[in-house]
Parts: C-alpha cells; sequence; structure tokens
C-alpha cells in the first residue's frame, strides 16, 4: 500500500466518524429535551396539586409518596387524569391567578387511601370497660 491509498482511506474513516459523532450529538439533545419536558411537566402537575390542596393534604400526599409508593400512584391518578396533564398548562394558569374557590382538604385524600387500600371504616361505642362496634352494640 502506498500514501496514496491511505490517504483516501482514513478521510471515507474521518467522515463516518463524523456521522456517527453527529448522530450521537443528535440523540443526546433529543433525549436532554425530553427529560426537560418530562421535568416541567412534573413541576407544572407538582405546582396545581400543591395549590389545589390544602397545605396539611399536600404534605400527607408527599408523606405517602416516599412511605408507600403504589398509593399515592392510585391517589394521584385518581387526581390528575389524562386530560389534566393534557390542559395542564391551562390549569397552571389558573392556580396562578388565585383563581380558586376551594382546595381539597386532608379528609378527602385518607379517603382516597383507605378506599384504595380497602379499609372499612367502623364506628366504636364504648359503653365503660366494654368497646363495640355499633353494630352489635345496637342488637345488645
Amino acid at each position: 500500500m502506498n500514501d496514496n491509498e491511505k490517504v483516501p482511506d482514513q478521510h471515507e474513516l474521518d467522515v463516518i466518524r463524523m456521522r456517527k459523532m453527529k448522530a450521537l450529538m443528535e440523540a443526546q439533545k433529543r433525549t436532554q429535551a425530553a427529560q426537560e419536558r418530562s421535568t416541567s411537566l412534573y413541576e407544572k402537575v407538582d405546582h396545581v396539586l400543591k395549590a389545589v390542596l390544602t397545605p396539611d393534604a399536600y404534605s400527607y400526599f408527599n408523606e405517602l409518596k416516599s412511605k408507600e409508593p403504589s398509593i399515592y400512584q392510585h391517589i394521584f391518578n385518581e387526581l390528575i387524569s389524562p386530560d389534566v396533564i393534557q390542559n395542564i398548562d391551562y390549569l397552571a394558569s389558573i392556580v396562578s391567578s388565585q383563581a380558586l374557590a376551594k382546595r381539597i382538604p386532608l379528609d378527602v385524600i385518607i379517603m382516597l387511601e383507605r378506599k384504595i387500600k380497602g379499609v372499612k371504616s367502623t364506628i366504636r361505642v364504648k359503653r365503660g370497660d366494654e368497646t363495640l362496634d355499633l353494630g352489635s352494640y345496637l342488637t345488645k
């Protein structure tokens, strides 16, 4: 092989390397853009939740996120439907303008949690040293 044959081969290799580098950089840019979109979407949803929930409900909801992620996800899906996700920019602007009449209290979050867990409410009656549920008390 002489020097004339090496130069075109080297040039072709450089062109291929440049194409691969360009494709890698474009893929990295797309990944970064998608990550930024999802982060901003999460931030908008969190902003809306912070405005819609009362402060104690919001803190309890965030505690569920760390303690029981599956329960958190069910409640999140109950509160934030796909329609809400599609209109999140509109909702964020409404929240920013302070145009909310009511906020979701802690009781609603606890009720949803109990519903998901399958916990039934019971009424207990204490008479003296004895504690009975309401059904047993009424039949006595």
